[in-house]
């Protein structure tokens, strides 16, 4: 997720783990374990949780008992990271054709805020 080797390696449940850590900054394998859907044993989400450490996708911490689990740098960092895999991996690394077909779903919702973000973001890149 973070680089290229570590994200082919990653399996569903892992990512879900990492989405939870992501979301609330840090948690301990129980609170992973309460938000996990189909929540499999405590002992398997422990596992999961040793594995992500030695893929070095999150740190543990020693937090009086038990362990907190954090990524290993800025959620908004791992987001735009994790990102740019995905435009990499799904759309020929053509930042266009990724937010085309984001933005090409009438699923989508734009603000007015995120519209003129956008179109100030698209002037400045052409610019470039």
């Amino acid at each position: 997720m973070w680089d290229n080797n570590a994200s082919k390696n990653v399996s569903r449940r892992e990512r879900q783990v990492l989405e939870i850590v992501m979301r609330r900054g840090s948690a301990s394998a129980r609170e992973i374990e309460a938000e996990l859907p189909d929540a499999p044993t405590y002992s398997a989400v422990r596992s999961i949780l040793r594995m992500l450490v030695d893929k070095e996708l999150l740190i543990k911490s020693p937090q009086g008992r038990a362990n907190e689990f954090t990524l290993p740098m800025a959620p908004e960092k791992a987001r735009v990271k994790a990102l740019h895999q995905m435009v990499r991996d799904f759309f020929s690394n053509s930042v266009g054709s990724a937010a085309m077909a984001l933005l090409g779903d009438r699923k989508s919702k734009l603000s007015k805020e995120e519209a003129d973000t956008l179109m100030k973001l698209i002037q400045e890149a052409r610019e470039k």
